[in-house]
Parts: structure tokens; C-alpha cells; sequence
């Protein structure tokens, strides 16, 4: 028998770790084992559910675990086609007019006279917008609604007065949609 005390020292060593790797493995098994006690009473009713799973929606299956694996797929395949169902969300354009402005004082009216027209502008260019909104082509493709809005812009240069302010208000109603659509 060796004497050398570090032989001792490492068998003993090596022992230590062989009990406490078979406590580890024991205390595994009787979590698994108290985990199955615990539903004991309900597997006649889960086998039961099982074979008329299998019988259903995978009467080919060699087990249960081949049983779920396909009731599990089924469940994807079918989350998969209602999702592919689901309707695009329409895009809204709203076009929201500008709120009241704050009376001004005498003095203030000289100033801003310049820009009270200009506000009177763009509130007469959003109620434009706001009627032409329903009137358009409502397309929900992205690159339509470029390509119409490239063809909306080349027209511009072309255009003068009313027939101007048209196509502006067509273009900005385009590039609402274009926004829309491109968060989808």
C-alpha cells in the first residue's frame, strides 16, 4: 500500500468528488421524482388526452413526445396563416387645421399682418388637402405611390396658378401616403 501522503491526499480527494457528484445526481433524481408524484393522480386524464390528440391531428406518431412535437408545429403552421390572413392596416391621412391664433395688440398688427396671410394660405392649402384626401387613388403600394409622386414633381415645372396649387396638393397628399405606407 503507498505511504506517499500526496497519493493519500489525492485519492482521498478523488473520493470527495465522487460522493458529492452522486449526492448531486440523487438530489436530481428526487426533484424529477417529487415533480412526477406531485401530478400522478392526473395522468390517466393527460394519456387520455394525448391518444385523442394522436388520433386527430397525428394518427402516424410512434409516442408522445412525437405526439406534442406535431401538435406543436400544427399550433405554428396555424399562427403562421392567420397572421399571413390579417388585413394591411389602411393608411389614414388627416390633415388638422391650424388652431385659433391669440388676438394681437394694435402694434402687433403692422408686423404680423405678413404673416396672418400666410397663415390664411396654409389654412386654405389644408382644407384643400383635407377634401382631395378622399378623392385620390387610395394605393397602397409603395413604390405606385413614388413613382406617381416622381411623375407628380416632374409636372410641376410645367404647371402655373390653380392647376399649380393642384398638383401641390395632390404631391403632399402623395407623400402622406408614402408615409404611411412605409411604416408598414
Amino acid at each position: 500500500m503507498p505511504t506517499n501522503k500526496l497519493w493519500i491526499e489525492h485519492t482521498e480527494r478523488a473520493a470527495w468528488d465522487s460522493v458529492e457528484a452522486l449526492r448531486e445526481r440523487l438530489l436530481k433524481a428526487e426533484s424529477r421524482l417529487q415533480a412526477l408524484a406531485a401530478g400522478v393522480d392526473r395522468f390517466p386524464q393527460l394519456l387520455d388526452l394525448l391518444e385523442e390528440a394522436k388520433q386527430k391531428h397525428a394518427p402516424d406518431a410512434q409516442g408522445h413526445d412525437e405526439i406534442v412535437a406535431r401538435l406543436l408545429a400544427r399550433i405554428e403552421k396555424l399562427q403562421a396563416e392567420l397572421d399571413a390572413r390579417k388585413p394591411p392596416e389602411s393608411t389614414q391621412v388627416s390633415f388638422t387645421s391650424l388652431p385659433p391664433r391669440p388676438r394681437l395688440d394694435s402694434d402687433d398688427l403692422d408686423e404680423r399682418s405678413a404673416l396672418r396671410d400666410d397663415d390664411m394660405e396654409l389654412g386654405d392649402f389644408v382644407q384643400t388637402m383635407q377634401r382631395r384626401a378622399g378623392a385620390l387613388e387610395a394605393a397602397r403600394d409603395l413604390n405606385r405611390l413614388l413613382s406617381s409622386a416622381e411623375q407628380k414633381l416632374d409636372d410641376l415645372t410645367e404647371l402655373e396658378g390653380s392647376a399649380l396649387r393642384e398638383a401641390a396638393v395632390e404631391l403632399a397628399i402623395l407623400a402622406g401616403r408614402i408615409h404611411g405606407a412605409s411604416r408598414r
